[in-house]
C-alpha cells in the first residue's frame, strides 16, 4: 500500500502553492516525464516513457565534487553556481528528456518536515496558514514568512487535527530552480528525497524508514498513511560505510523516540542506501533493533529497456524515482 496519494497529498512547495486539504487536488495530473535530484555528491536526471504508465526510458547520474553544494535549512546551499549548472547540463545531455515541466527532489537537509496536532484549524486558508507559520517558526531556524511552506491534513478526529508540514526557505529554494531554470520549463513538483521514497513503504503497522543520501541520514516512521516522526541530520562521515555506529545510533534514537513519545513499537524496519552501501549497516542496524532490515522493493517495477549500466545506476540511486511512479500509480 502507499503511503501517499497524489489526490490527498499537495506535495508542491513552491513559494505560490497555495495550502491543501485532504480534497484538494494538486496541480498536475500527471507526473511530470523528467525527474532531476540534486544532492551534495550527485546529479540524478531520469526521462521517463509516459506518466499515464511510466518506466525509466533513460538515467544518468554526473558526481559533485565537494564545495559545490552544501545542504542547509537557512544558509545559502549552492556557493560554486556555474560548476554546477555545467554539471547539470552534462546529466541532462545523457538523457535527453523530452522537454516540459519536471519534478525536483532537493536534500532533505534544505527542509523543516513537522507532524503537529491541532484541535481545530480555521476555516480560510489565509488563517489556516498563518496559524501553521506560526506553530513552526521556532523550528525554522529564519522569520517564517521567508518560508514556502505546503501543508496536509493526515489525520482528523473529534477535536484532533493532525497536520503535515514541509517548509523551505524559499530563498533557497530559488537557488535549486534558478540552476535549472535554461534546462526546462520549471519545477511542477518538489519534495525532500526522502519523502519520495515513503509511497514504498507498506501501510502494515509503524515502519521505519532510515535513508543515508550523500553525507546525510534521515529517519521516518509511518504508520498507514500517517507520516508520525520524521529527524534528518548530516552525518560525520560523508560515506555512509564508514558511519555505521553512528548510523545504527541515530536509527536506535529515532525508534526510542516514537516508543517513548507516541507508544509505537516499530514492527518493520527498512534501509536504503544512495550510492549502494556495501558494508553491513543493515546489519547492524537489524542486530540493534532486533528487527529483520528490509531493502525496499521496486527496481522490476520501473525498468523500461536499459542497458547495463543504466540498470546499475537506476539500481544504485533511482529508489526516490520508483517512490514517485507507486505515488503516481496509487492516484488512479
Amino acid at each position: 500500500m502507499e503511503i501517499f496519494h497524489v489526490k490527498r497529498m499537495k506535495e508542491n512547495i513552491r513559494k505560490d502553492a497555495k495550502p491543501a486539504s485532504v480534497r484538494v487536488r494538486p496541480r498536475f495530473r500527471k507526473l511530470p516525464l523528467t525527474i532531476f535530484e540534486i544532492e551534495p555528491g550527485f546529479i540524478l536526471a531520469v526521462s521517463l516513457h509516459s506518466s499515464s504508465r511510466p518506466k525509466v526510458r533513460r538515467i544518468g547520474v554526473t558526481g559533485l565534487d565537494s564545495g559545490i553544494l552544501t545542504p542547509s535549512p537557512v544558509q545559502s546551499n549552492i556557493t560554486e553556481g556555474q560548476r554546477l549548472a555545467n554539471k547539470l547540463h552534462e546529466t541532462v545531455q545523457s538523457v535527453r528528456p523530452r522537454g516540459g515541466r519536471f519534478a525536483l527532489l532537493v536534500p532533505d537537509g534544505v527542509a523543516r518536515v513537522s507532524v503537529l496536532a491541532f484541535d481545530t484549524l480555521p476555516a480560510k486558508s489565509k488563517d489556516r496558514e498563518a496559524l501553521i507559520r506560526w506553530r513552526i517558526k521556532d523550528t525554522l531556524g529564519f522569520p517564517p514568512e521567508q518560508a514556502s511552506v505546503s501543508y496536509q491534513v493526515t489525520a482528523a478526529g473529534a477535536g484532533s487535527i493532525e497536520v503535515l508540514v514541509v517548509a523551505v526557505k524559499t530563498e533557497i529554494l530559488e537557488q535549486y530552480e534558478a540552476a535549472l531554470k535554461n534546462l526546462s520549463a520549471g519545477a511542477v513538483l518538489t519534495l525532500p528525497a526522502t519523502m519520495a521514497l515513503l509511497p514504498l513503504l507498506p501501510a502494515d503497522g509503524a515502519q521505519l524508514l532510515t535513508h543515508c543520501c550523500a553525507g546525510w541520514i534521515t529517519n521516518a516512521v509511518v504508520t498507514g498513511d500517517r507520516l508520525r516522526f520524521w529527524r534528518s541530520r548530516p552525518l560525520a562521515s560523508n560515506e555512509a560505510s564508514a558511519g555505521t555506529p553512528e548510523i545504527v545510533s541515530e536509527t536506535a534514537r529515532a525508534a526510542a523516540s516514537v516508543r517513548d513519545r507516541l507508544g509505537l513499537e516499530i514492527s518493520r524496519a527498512w534501509y536504503c542506501a544512495r550510492p549502494v552501501d556495501e558494508t553491513d549497516s543493515a546489519s547492524a542496524i537489524s542486530h540493534h533493533l532486533g528487527l529483520p532490515v528490509e531493502r525496499l522493493p521496486w527496481e522490476e517495477s520501473i525498468q523500461g529497456v536499459l542497458g547495463p549500466e543504466e540498470r546499475s545506476l537506476l539500481s544504485a540511486f533511482g529508489a526516490p524515482v520508483a517512490g514517485l511512479i507507486a505515488n503516481q500509480g496509487a492516484s488512479r
